[in-house]
């Protein structure tokens, strides 16, 4: 028998120890959450951890209305935690989700191409550079904070990312696009995207905040008559993978390049969309 007190101290010595594993703080933090929805459905007073208690809280979840890959998003942290805590008797299963093959929300190359000429209509520059940068490099956008003057000298530009390292591969045509861009704007030195913030214009050292970023894509992307759903963290590394993919580098390289440890997570991102499965099948003659 335990107490949601005697709990909480063991979720605190769970979250201790992956954070001695060198876990990411987004990680840590989405951990608790989902060990603290088990502990606030346990009812109060004393209680014995079984697998009955662990299902119903499963059912729960459901119930409440969460999506089912954030339900098993949480059953995963659970049972890391129960096996943590050497009940792995009282682990449960994952729902079953029929797994999707095709991705119907990511930019496509004629999308990306009518947003770079909207951001030139609209005059936002750095907004149509980055685009370019997500485009050609596969750069997530905490990782823009790596493209600075000095990193322009060199083929390959170390980021960390999650606690690892990898490096972002810089073509020769996305160089010359930049360096064309800080000379154009008599940018020497530290960060190539500026603040716009009037406070901070110019400043080397201070950047656009992600959410402006966002809100630019998505008002050049409803000028563009483009779903602004479609701007999201992964649209670009989605069109990025698949262009890779086309041009002959296999998954193992795309891997690496986009920084995932797990091939199957690189699989996902060169998944095609039912409209592109179509066009394929158009070219089918017999």
């Amino acid at each position: 028998m335990t107490t949601k007190e005697e709990l909480k101290n063991k979720l605190d010595e769970f979250i201790d120890s992956l954070d001695l594993d060198e876990k990411a703080d987004k990680t840590l933090k989405s951990y608790r959450n989902a060990v603290n929805k088990l502990i606030d459905f346990i009812p109060t007073g004393e209680f014995e951890i079984n697998k009955r208690l662990i299902m119903n809280w499963k059912n729960d979840l459901q119930s409440k209305g969460f999506s089912l890959n954030s339900c098993n998003q949480f059953i995963v942290v659970i049972n890391k935690f129960l096996s943590f805590l050497k009940l792995d008797d009282c682990t449960v299963k994952q729902f079953k989700i029929q797994e999707k093959s095709n991705l119907e929300d990511k930019i496509e190359p004629q999308e990306h191409k009518r947003m770079l000429r909207w951001a030139k209509q609209l005059n936002n520059m750095e907004a149509y550079y980055i685009m370019k940068v997500f485009a050609y490099s596969g750069a997530r956008i905490s990782e823009l904070k790596y493209f600075t003057v000095e990193n322009l000298d060199s083929n390959y530009i170390k980021v960390y990312n999650k606690k690892k390292e990898r490096f972002l591969i810089i073509t020769n045509e996305l160089r010359r696009d930049l360096k064309h861009y800080c000379k154009d704007n008599k940018i020497k030195e530290g960060y190539i995207f500026r603040s716009t913030d009037e406070k901070y214009k110019n400043d080397p050292k201070r950047m656009p905040d992600n959410s402006t970023i966002w809100r630019w894509l998505k008002k050049i992307a409803r000028r563009a008559k483009i779903n602004p759903k479609k701007i999201h963290a992964h649209a670009w590394r989605h069109l990025f993978a698949i262009q890779c993919k086309q041009n002959g580098i296999d998954l193992d390289e795309l891997a690496d390049i986009l920084g995932h440890s797990n091939i199957n997570t690189t699989a996902i991102y060169t998944k095609t969309s039912m409209k592109e499965k179509k066009q394929k099948l158009e070219r089918i003659k017999y």
